[in-house]
């Protein structure tokens, strides 16, 4: 197989972990190239070819992420757009996404093996603020307050129908496979990672009753936001990427058909995996 690396050197052991995987990869006569935006350092020699992203990505069979969970949202839109999986190695905190450890390293040469490992494609929800283009998220986008305000106001439409409205700190609009990140934070529940479903969760919503609600696939969400002191709110996208938005602005969220194929270690299931990575916090 071909391989495109994308490493993530501000996790410590990144570098450790990086070097035992070429390792591995080169004693199973695996092609590879690494990334050139990265700063490899010593991890690069002569024999070792990097290239940019998006040409190693158009190049592979599949790309393997050493990181944590950011590390392979970051590269699973293009991975999108070329179809190619993603086996990422977990060198970060918890690493929902990712399919092994960094103590886990010899399951790379069972990398092929369907017994081992599985393939599962994850849909991603596309989001747009009014007219503009379509932005994608694996995990979630997040609407909240201004960092100088009290509460941002909100709300809520389904298919054309109110089903929230409240002030508070903001609101999360997940993925099932988000369901295990911010959204489980603020009490949102753990969504089976097969189903297409849009997660709710507000966060810190100033009312009695407000709960997380799951919306089903063929559903489209409208969300607009303002401020009581007339201060701009935000939206996150995936954590990594972030906009300014006004009373006046729309925002619409739904499921996407477009999809990003990740490696799964067979032997944990979904649940068992966050049972595994929570039960000591």
């Amino acid at each position: 197989m071909k391989f495109f690396l994308k490493i993530n050197l501000s996790k410590e052991n990144s570098v450790s972990v990086a070097k035992q995987v070429l390792e591995i990869l080169d004693d199973s006569n695996h092609q590879y190239m690494l990334c050139c935006d990265d700063k490899l350092g010593e991890i690069v020699t002569a024999d070792r070819c990097a290239v940019s992203q998006t040409e190693g990505i158009s190049w592979c069979d599949a790309i393997i992420t050493v990181g944590g969970d950011g590390t392979l949202l970051n590269v699973g839109k293009i991975a999108s757009d070329f179809d190619k999986p993603i086996f990422g190695i977990n060198t970060g905190h918890l690493g929902f996404l990712t399919a092994i450890e960094r103590n886990e390293l010899a399951l790379l040469k069972e990398l092929e093996n369907c017994d081992v490992f599985t393939v599962k494609k994850h849909h991603f929800i596309q989001i747009k603020i009014n007219d503009s283009d379509w932005k994608y998220c694996l995990n979630d986008v997040v609407v909240s307050k201004n960092i100088y305000s009290n509460t941002v106001q909100l709300l809520l439409h389904s298919n054309g129908s109110q089903i929230m409205q409240f002030s508070g700190d903001g609101v999360i609009i997940a993925t099932s496979t988000g369901s295990t990140a911010y959204s489980l934070s603020v009490g949102g529940p753990i969504v089976d990672s097969d189903l297409e479903a849009m997660i709710i969760s507000p966060v810190a919503p100033h009312s009695l009753n407000r709960t997380s609600m799951v919306l089903g696939k063929d559903k489209h969400i409208t969300i607009s936001a303002s401020d009581r002191n007339n201060y701009k709110a935000y939206i996150a996208f995936d954590g990594a990427d972030h906009a300014e938005i006004g009373s006046e602005d729309e925002i619409t969220v739904r499921l996407s058909d477009k999809y990003v194929s990740i490696y799964t270690l067979g032997k944990f299931g979904q649940f068992e995996k966050v049972d595994k990575k929570l039960k000591s916090r």
